[in-house]
């Protein structure tokens, strides 16, 4: 049985967002709340540096979003988890988690306002189902829930956040998820410097602490926040956001089996309704993208790069167009290319895209990597990359304008004839997009492209250059 939704960066968010408020409450036993804003993030900016370092990975902030960047951040981390640890002081766990999944609501409003996002009918229905849910497990829940003051503090959390969802989103585009976060615990560890009261007295540090605060730092900074953000590039505020109303259900158990607080009838029935709620939402994530001429399509120039005239019959044409509009129905993309290789030159020379404004047909590839040319040309093995991360390897080109696309995941399906190395189905979606079922399903509309693209390699000397 296969387990690929487990890969899936939404619902890994939502299972290594639920301990950070059991983790959290844990950690400020021994540390000051204006303490462990930095710690957590400063110690999180490590981890992340280390990540990049080890995998030679690339910044790609651009000078024009540097600035945008550090006020995302000082928002974003600095004061939303400034405000999280005061309002944590006196408020239980379990109910910081239900008030701070107002923040959806909040987020759906102002993505609607600002942003002018638009969801399916089903992603509404499913957003006030969720919000139902909520409310049941905060009005009816047990009536010794810890609403004081610092309560308020954590709804301004929640406002915050839902803020910071609206600021960062367009930057998705253009700053890869997981480098964002580098960039979001470096400014936030930094801005709450100031206000550290180093008040840190390691003779309170038991062993729970140590591993409440790991837990903080490595799953409910490093990897949450990354999965959140993957999950946000690929899909609106509205949707994106409206998955941390799953989180509850997860912080009831965890506060139940850890900190003993059992959850009453009206929780664990809001709790039900809330995740109908997020069901309905995914469900309406599924419809298919398709490439949003009117914004990053406008906003973003031609890849730069050596084009050539290309001579295509208006029949195999056809054929192509036929080809990938069914692959993009059944498999899903916001671009698609097809690539053909020639031998001579050892390069690629695109005769296929469904962005002309930005991949012209005639593009040629000719920067291409050791590995790739051995696993595609010489073994003829297509492959996946599910995430934007996986697209720094030297198969992708053009780094830059796939983020500003929001391109985080890809399949290069390899298009093959009688033994013989024709090129490649390219297909490429926002992240988390793919699943190797997926990637099986482009194979066989490669497989059905051979026949065109051996014609199409047969005129080569057609080719102009």
């Amino acid at each position: 049985m296969r387990l690929d939704w487990l890969r899936r960066p939404d619902v890994l968010m939502v299972v290594t967002s639920a301990p950070t408020y059991v983790a959290t409450g844990e950690v400020l036993k021994a540390v000051d709340p204006l303490d462990l804003t930095p710690l957590r993030f400063l110690m999180a900016a490590a981890i992340l540096g280390v990540y990049f370092l080890a995998t030679r990975g690339k910044l790609l902030i651009r000078k024009r979003d540097v600035w945008r960047v550090v006020g995302i951040s000082a928002l974003g981390y600095g004061a939303y988890g400034t405000l999280l640890n005061l309002g944590q002081t006196t408020v239980p766990a379990g109910t910081v988690s239900l008030l701070l999944n107002t923040s959806p609501v909040f987020a759906f409003i102002l993505g609607y306002v600002v942003l002018g996002e638009r969801t399916s009918r089903r992603g509404i229905i499913g957003m006030a189902v969720a919000t139902v849910g909520v409310a049941t497990i905060t009005v009816f829940g047990p009536g010794d829930l810890g609403f004081d003051w610092n309560a308020i503090t954590i709804l301004a959390a929640a406002l915050v956040l839902a803020a910071f969802l609206i600021w960062q989103q367009p930057v998705l585009g253009r700053v890869p998820p997981v480098e964002m976060v580098f960039w979001g615990c470096i400014v936030g560890g930094l801005v709450t410097l100031p206000m550290a009261k180093f008040d840190i007295n390691p003779q309170l540090w038991g062993v729970r602490t140590i591993i409440a605060m790991a837990v903080l730092v490595v799953g409910s900074t490093v990897l949450a926040y990354s999965f959140w953000n993957l999950t946000l590039a690929g899909t609106s505020v509205a949707e994106g956001g409206s998955l941390l109303f799953a989180v509850p259900l997860f912080s009831m158990a965890l506060g139940w089996l850890i900190l003993g607080q059992i959850p009453t009838l009206a929780s664990i029935l809001g709790g039900c309704i809330a995740l109908v709620g997020v069901m309905l939402l995914g469900r309406a994530q599924n419809i298919p993208h398709q490439p949003d001429k009117e914004d990053e399509v406008l906003t973003t120039s031609p890849v730069v790069e050596e084009v050539v005239s290309v001579a295509i019959t208006p029949e195999q044409q056809a054929s192509l167009d036929a080809l990938v509009d069914q692959a993009i129905a059944e498999v899903g993309a916001r671009l698609a290319t097809i690539s053909l290789w020639r031998p001579v030159t050892g390069d690629l020379i695109r005769i296929y895209t469904s962005l002309p404004e930005i991949y012209r047909v005639g593009g040629i590839s000719a920067e291409l990597g050791i590995d790739w040319t051995e696993q595609c040309v010489a073994r003829m093995e297509s492959f996946i990359a599910e995430s934007p991360d996986d697209l720094q390897s030297d198969a992708f080109e053009h780094h830059d304008t796939l983020a500003a696309l929001r391109l985080g995941a890809g399949i290069n399906a390899v298009v093959q004839h009688q033994g013989r190395f024709l090129g490649c189905l390219n297909l490429m979606d926002a992240p988390g997009s793919y699943t190797h079922e997926d990637l099986a399903r482009a194979q066989i509309f490669a497989e059905w492209l051979a026949p065109v693209m051996n014609a199409i390699s047969s005129h080569m000397g057609t080719v102009n250059t």
